[in-house]
């Protein structure tokens, strides 16, 4: 795909990685939409650069794990924007609970991280989809992580629902062929807000493990993100950027 005019809805897309991949796909000819949940200005601030590009920018509040907020979401980039041909599916959420620390793994905790992080893809790629077949394809790319090919990361449940996000994006992949492609990339441990959380112990520990002694760069994850945009043969896959951890 060549993303000069075409039209992408970054999700959780003014901070972070999230901003990394809104402000790639704009360098790269595409007109963004940005979804925040509560970083209104950060939001903005990336729009403001997107625009210093010379393209479109929206910015739309939305909780991704409310149907009625996604539909509307979707709704809106279409009417503004005039279309969608790609979805980022980057929100996410969390909780940091240590894994034995069972008791702390509330249903409220398991309902939220499973809201945003399983049900939020699969109702923003359902929203999505019918505005891109509409308009004869497009390209889907969710941002999963390595705690969902072996258990790490946050918590419990942060782990579990992003196993289970690598498996929606198997099950679009069959669902929406052979004109939407649905593709996944699975960073290790960040150099972003929520990265920092882990403390520098956590951080340094990360690097110690990681054969190739770094935290994965956040502008390499987002050049993942856009290989598979372009792609035109690859879909029901996942590409690991994590410095090499996920091999040990």
């Amino acid at each position: 795909m060549d993303l000069t005019g075409k039209i992408a809805l970054v999700t959780g897309g003014g901070t972070g990685l999230g901003r990394e991949v809104s402000l790639l796909l704009a360098r790269h000819g595409a007109d963004v939409a940005i979804n925040y949940s509560r970083s209104a200005q950060e939001a903005a601030e990336t729009a403001a650069q997107i625009r210093d590009l010379g393209r479109r920018a929206l910015t739309v509040q939305a909780d991704v794990g409310s149907v009625a907020e996604v539909e509307r979401l979707v709704e809106t980039v279409a009417r503004e924007l005039g279309g969608l041909d790609i979805l980022v599916n980057n929100a996410g959420t969390t909780e940091f609970i240590p894994f034995s620390d069972l008791e702390a793994v509330t249903e409220e905790v398991w309902d939220r991280i499973m809201a945003v992080n399983v049900k939020g893809v699969f109702y923003c790629s359902r929203a999505a989809a019918r505005v891109m077949r509409a308009r004869g394809g497009g390209r889907i790319v969710n941002i999963t992580s390595v705690s969902a090919l072996r258990p790490g990361g946050s918590s419990i449940p942060y782990s579990v629902s992003k196993a289970a996000e690598t498996m929606v994006t198997k099950c679009l992949a069959l669902a929406l062929a052979p004109t939407i492609t649905v593709n996944a990339v699975a960073p290790g441990l960040m150099d972003t807000r929520w990265g920092r959380r882990w403390g520098e112990e956590g951080i340094q520990r990360a690097i110690a493990e990681a054969p190739l002694k770094k935290l994965p760069d956040l502008d390499d994850i987002a050049e993942a993100v856009l290989f598979l945009i372009r792609n035109d043969s690859m879909t029901g896959q996942t590409i690991v950027v994590d410095a090499g951890r996920v091999m040990h």
